[in-house]
């Protein structure tokens, strides 16, 4: 349990975001895991789907939008990652929060753009942007499980924990293929 001086800093700091008080156990560290890994996903899908319907302009622009949203996942696995390899926490959560904000707000916005480009005919306009719509606060109680256990546990498990993160590294826009 983090000590009552760390969480009343932490809210008086504006870090912790959503709705109720949040502390490293309300999610474990898979789960953690899991909902980085569902925001790789949701841009694949997102990808796959501008390469598909979009135009060569629109892959221009959509290569950059999705590069610009993996760059700042990239960066907050890269400071997780370190920071479990080195056992420490990461220099700053409220750093870490605000570069997740920005990069699903990047992603978010990727996949407007792809989900626009679907003909209405189609009838997938639908169940796509049920999947490509989600919230913040969840991805912020997964920054936070992996930040507030970096210092805990044994080396296994961090490292473990570490090559699952890594694993949840999205791929290149070049190597995603189109939908079919």
């Amino acid at each position: 349990m983090l000590p009552v001086w760390w969480f009343l800093t932490l809210m008086l700091l504006g870090v912790v975001v959503v709705e109720k008080p949040l502390c490293a156990q309300d999610i474990n560290w898979q789960e953690a895991v899991a909902r980085l890994a569902r925001e790789r996903t949701l841009a694949e899908t997102c990808a796959s789907v501008l390469k598909r319907y979009g135009d060569d302009v629109a892959k221009e622009r959509g290569s950059l939008s999705y590069g610009e949203a993996k760059a700042e996942y990239d960066g907050i696995i890269a400071g997780l990652s370190v920071a479990l390899a080195r056992k420490d926490q990461p220099a700053s959560l409220s750093d870490l929060q605000a570069r997740l904000q920005l990069g699903f707000d990047k992603r978010e916005a990727f996949c407007q753009r792809a989900q626009s480009l679907i003909p209405q005919d189609k009838g997938e306009k639908g169940g796509i942007s049920e999947t490509v719509s989600g919230a913040i606060g969840p991805l912020i109680q997964a920054v936070q499980a992996i930040y507030f256990r970096a210092k805990d546990d044994d080396l296994l498990t961090r490292k473990t924990i570490q090559t699952q993160l890594e694993a949840t590294s999205w791929p290149a826009f070049a190597s995603v293929s189109p939908s079919s």
